[in-house]
């Protein structure tokens, strides 16, 4: 579960959304993909997008 604070916000239209989960535990930032750090399996996944740009960690 995403940790409190940890939030994906889009910067045009404000909307919120958890960080995504895997393996149990929140995903981190890195290089403009979240990544999971526990397993090489899962690797890199895009950030998601909000009225057509990535949304922003915060």
């Amino acid at each position: 579960m995403s940790k409190v604070g940890e939030k994906l916000v889009c910067s045009v239209c404000g909307r919120e959304q958890e960080v995504p989960t895997c393996c149990e535990k929140s995903m981190i930032v890195k290089n403009g993909y979240l990544l999971c750090c526990c397993s090489d399996e899962c690797g890199y996944q895009p950030i998601p997008d909000c009225c057509g740009q990535k949304m922003v960690y915060t």
